[in-house]
């Protein structure tokens, strides 16, 4: 039941546009008091963005701090979750930076906090795919995922590489905002689907451990 637990915290990262969106929505029509020394240098929808974003981010690290834990109890494989947990945690430290940044986000020219932002975005997809690896089992959905964060992935570094280059050349990512916003809005949570899924349909018996 925790590792169920664990996967349906680590998905929340990787809904970060819709949970974002939905809570923008339910707010947008409510007054929110915000102190003016923090606005200073700083949107208030830059705030309220990041800050949703590591809310979300520190879910996830403790979802996957959580099924390593378990994981170690019984899968064979359990360290190929370890890259997953790292990046979170790399990433949540990010966030931190980004919000006492001062600067809005991703806006020109971009600083190296931001490329690090970036570039930890889009690597929480190929250590999706080890992690489903992680727990092979006889989950016949397990295949899916892989796929599906493995195409992401794929995606993923292509983006990284055209947006870093982007950043390196013009100090701007105006360039790889539509690949930036597909990667958001369809394919990261395309891989959030697949954590709440595999939550739903884990079962302890379908993965013993390999002595």
């Amino acid at each position: 039941m925790r590792i169920n637990i664990a996967l349906a915290l680590t998905s929340a990262v990787f809904m970060m546009t819709w949970v974002t969106s939905f809570v923008s929505v339910i707010f947008h029509s409510m007054p929110v008091i915000i102190p003016d020394f923090i606005l200073s240098d700083f949107p208030a929808s830059d705030l309220f963005f990041i800050a949703i974003i590591e809310l979300l981010s520190i879910t996830s690290f403790f979802g996957s701090l959580l099924f390593l834990l378990e994981a170690r109890k019984t899968l064979s494989r359990w360290y190929l979750a370890v890259p997953l947990c790292i990046s979170l945690s790399v990433f949540v430290i990010t966030n931190v930076l980004v919000y006492f940044s001062g600067k809005p986000f991703l806006g020109d020219p971009i600083s190296a906090v931001e490329a690090l932002w970036i570039t930890m975005l889009a690597l929480l997809s190929p250590c999706s795919v080890l992690f489903f690896l992680s727990s092979d089992g006889h989950d016949g959905s397990k295949n899916v995922y892989i796929v599906v964060s493995s195409a992401t992935s794929i995606f993923s570094i292509f983006f990284l590489l055209l947006a870093l280059r982007e950043v390196s050349k013009w100090s701007s990512i105006e360039a790889v905002l539509l690949p930036l916003a597909l990667y958001w809005t369809i394919l990261m949570p395309a891989i959030g689907v697949c954590f709440v899924s595999k939550a739903a349909m884990y079962r302890e018996n379908d993965n013993i451990q390999e002595s």
